[in-house]
C-alpha cells in the first residue's frame, strides 16, 4: 500500500485519480482549494 497525495482532488482528473488509487488500495489525502472544483466530487 502506497501513501498518495492528489493536489486539485475536486476537479474532473484528481477525482478519478484519487478513485483509482483508493481501487488499487493506496491511502489517498486529497489537497483543494475550491477554486473551481466541486465538493461533491470528493464524496466517493
Amino acid at each position: 500500500m502506497r501513501k498518495c497525495v492528489v493536489t486539485g482532488v475536486a476537479g474532473f482528473i484528481g477525482s478519478n485519480l484519487a478513485e483509482h488509487l483508493l481501487a488499487l488500495g493506496d491511502e489517498v489525502v486529497g489537497i483543494d482549494n475550491f477554486s473551481t472544483g466541486k465538493e461533491k466530487s470528493i464524496e466517493r
